[in-house]
């Protein structure tokens, strides 16, 4: 009896230890140091993006919605601080962002090496490629059959390096990816080269285009920094790990994507 009496509690004792213990290393993992964190107003966390790229990030009404903002707010809630996500025009996004309008920028932007050369990114957290979005009776099935057409793109994007790289196309530009599908959809250009996502997404709830064929380019989105932030962006890291870690990234991504990889 004494022996049952002392295995029951033992084993008790070891089963609040443990209990702790994993409270204890939940909270550890959890816990981001903030007394160092400079932004632009003081528990706040301002974060630029280009609010034209749905299902990244876009307007319903006057509400910002989308992947990337979800994301945002997440991140905050997790650093403990307020978020204010600002709409900002793409081409001239980073250079805010440098001159500390904003604490970071997110916006579908591509981790790229001349990108690297005046900012800092966050760890990557969503892989894409390249899509040309077509008139779903465009027959524009292949970049060969893009010779001799026209194809719009977002300026100072991925889409516009690739679609530049294409040989015998004419490349128009535009300040935001919505205006070239609408040019798109009106005639004026044969294709829009974008990221997959976009495309993938944009194609699925309009039926009269389609995403004609795929360019691999295995790009990777990421969070940009001004470089003199290492403290933010290092608890930025820390939030975007604790955020897959508990699912909260997978919540999001399911919400916008679906099962999408």
């Amino acid at each position: 009896m004494r022996n049952r009496v002392f295995i029951a509690i033992a084993m008790a004792i070891i089963i609040i230890t443990v209990s702790v213990a994993s409270i204890a290393c939940a909270k550890q993992e959890t816990k981001i140091d903030t007394s160092s964190l400079k932004t632009v107003k003081a528990g706040v966390l301002t974060v630029g993006s280009d609010t034209t790229y749905p299902p990244m990030e876009y307007k319903e009404g006057d509400k910002i919605v989308g992947f990337d903002f979800d994301l945002a707010q997440a991140i905050a809630d997790k650093i403990g601080f307020k978020l204010d996500y600002q709409t900002s025009a793409w081409d001239g996004i980073f250079p805010a962002l440098i001159a500390h309008k904003f604490d970071m920028v997110m916006s579908a932007v591509t981790i790229t090496d001349d990108r690297k050369k005046e900012m800092n990114f966050s760890t990557p957290y969503y892989k894409v490629d390249q899509t040309a979005l077509v008139k779903a009776d465009s027959g524009i099935d292949s970049i060969a059959k893009l010779n001799g057409k026209t194809a719009g793109v977002q300026i100072g994007t991925t889409g516009e390096i690739e679609a530049k790289k294409i040989a015998g196309i004419k490349v128009n530009t535009y300040d935001d990816n919505m205006l070239a599908i609408e040019d798109l959809k009106a005639g004026r250009v044969d294709a829009v080269i974008c990221d997959s996502i976009v495309g993938d997404v944009y194609a699925k709830d309009n039926k009269d285009v389609k995403v004609g064929f795929v360019i691999t380019t295995n790009e990777s989105y990421g969070i940009a920094f001004a470089k003199d932030t290492p403290e933010l962006l290092a608890a930025v890291n820390t939030a975007l790990k604790g955020l897959t870690d508990d699912g909260t990234f997978a919540k999001i991504s399911k919400k916008w994507f679906g099962d999408r990889k």
